[in-house]
């Protein structure tokens, strides 16, 4: 197995290293899709504890490229084109519809509310953290739908979408440039009042996001 270019961590070695090592590891194919990897294996290699172990694979957890499971360690999960495919679908259907019902109920305080969080997110230098604004932008703009089932449907969705995001934007820093761009581009056609081009410019920004996600991991066909 390639190692990534480590070796043993000898002095100074924290959970932020361990971290480093294994998502580069992951991001260059070398555990297989539903592949295990277990603390003890980990910390013999790298010639640390397993806590430094345990606290990286929960970091990387929290950024989507692994899942752990009560004594069996972290499991590498399958990147799905199929639900890729669908996640978008749904939500080229769904959140136009939110979109076009909030519209009315948007008011400059909220304008200026989401400005805020696109500009946090513009800022954002941890993926995580912009994970979240990406998912908090959208919610707070489709709260205003007043449509409480949609936006259920639509925050699982987004749920779902998470862990494909983060490796999204930690594969290329193209992504979060374009897509807060474009946050801000249905945000200036809803303040000059052009609800349809607004509309539009979201089925854009979907169709975008799904088609820059295929490509940036790889799975165009």
């Amino acid at each position: 197995m390639d190692l990534a270019g480590d070796s043993k961590l000898v002095r100074s070695t924290t959970a932020i290293d361990v971290a480093r090592i294994l998502r580069a590891r992951i991001l260059a194919g070398n555990y297989a899709a539903d592949e295990f990897i277990r603390q003890e294996v980990i910390a013999k290699e790298l010639g640390v504890s397993r806590i430094p172990v345990r606290e990286a694979l929960a970091q990387l957890e929290a950024e989507g490229l692994v899942i752990r499971q009560k004594y069996r360690g972290a499991l590498v999960p399958k990147l799905s084109i199929g639900e890729i495919e669908e996640i978008y679908e749904v939500r080229g259907m769904l959140e136009p519809y939110l979109l076009e019902a909030a519209i009315p109920n948007i008011t400059p305080e909220a304008i200026a509310k989401l400005r805020q969080v696109v500009e946090r997110s513009r800022t954002a230098r941890d993926m995580t953290e912009w994970a979240g604004l990406n998912m908090e932008f959208h919610q707070a703009l489709y709260s205003l739908a007043n449509k409480p089932l949609s936006v259920q449907v639509l925050e699982n969705l987004l749920t779902r979408a998470d862990r494909y995001l983060k490796m999204q934007r930690f594969l290329s820093s193209e992504t979060q440039e374009e897509s807060d761009a474009e946050h801000q581009r249905i945000l200036d056609l809803i303040e000059e009042g052009d609800a349809q081009g607004a509309v539009k410019a979201l089925r854009e920004h979907i169709s975008w996001n799904a088609q820059d996600l295929r490509r940036t991991l790889g799975l165009d066909t």
